[in-house]
């Protein structure tokens, strides 16, 4: 896909998709039995291992059914992360609005960025080119060049606002919602791309939450 951006020309890799969602009880079931499979395969044994005879060996669904829901092994992929990105960013929402009493801001940011660096780094153990052009399109996304399929909600920058909110000095808090979440979107995925080792650094976490922790905690003019 091209799309125009004011004089030039955008070049889209989109990344491949499913070919249709599943409306009916038996297709949404073969559709579950497909992905479960092929995430099971991929965090086993890695992306070499998956191939639609495999697939439908050890998930018992015919290759033609498969083919019919995912035309490719990407396609797949694809839809085995987005339910794991899922399945993350529920957990983090619930993980932070769950720490005790005690916990801090700092607490609560620490474990944002572990979670959303540890969700790109299993991106990149499914399969690494995919990785790289789904967050290449995540981007676009972001930058509003292409619409998103999907909009999220319950984000963790909303719980950390909210369960913190009596640590955080900023006065326009709708704004430093905003420097919150797209820290924790962009940052990562500017690591991904261009300094993958670092998403596996202990150290990564802890600085990046630093950061963060510094920009809503400044004292107020």
């Amino acid at each position: 896909m091209i799309k125009a951006t004011h004089d030039k020309a955008v070049q889209v890799d989109i990344p491949a998709q499913p070919r249709k969602e599943p409306r009916q009880a038996r297709s949404i079931a073969l559709v579950t039995a497909v992905k479960q499979t092929g995430r099971q395969i991929l965090e086993r044994e890695g992306r070499e291992a998956l191939n639609a005879v495999r697939l439908s060996e050890d998930s018992g669904v015919a290759i033609s059914s498969i083919y019919e829901y995912f035309p490719t092994m990407e396609a797949l992929i694809a839809a085995v992360f987005d339910d794991y990105r899922t399945e993350a960013r529920n957990e983090l929402f619930a993980g932070i609005m769950a720490l005790p009493a005690g916990a801090t801001l700092m607490d609560g940011i620490t474990l944002a960025f572990r979670t959303v660096l540890a969700s790109h780094h299993k991106k990149t153990l499914f399969d690494p080119a995919f990785s790289v052009r789904s967050t290449h399109y995540d981007e676009l996304v972001r930058l509003d060049v292409v619409k998103a399929r999907q909009i999220w909600t319950s984000t963790a920058s909303s719980a950390l606002m909210a369960r913190f909110a009596s640590e955080i000095t900023v006065k326009d808090r709708e704004k430093a919602e905003f420097l919150v979440y797209q820290t924790l979107t962009a940052i990562p995925r500017a690591i991904l791309l261009e300094r993958p080792a670092y998403l596996t650094d202990d150290d990564t976490p802890r600085m990046l939450a630093h950061m963060l922790h510094a920009l809503l905690t400044a004292p107020t003019p």
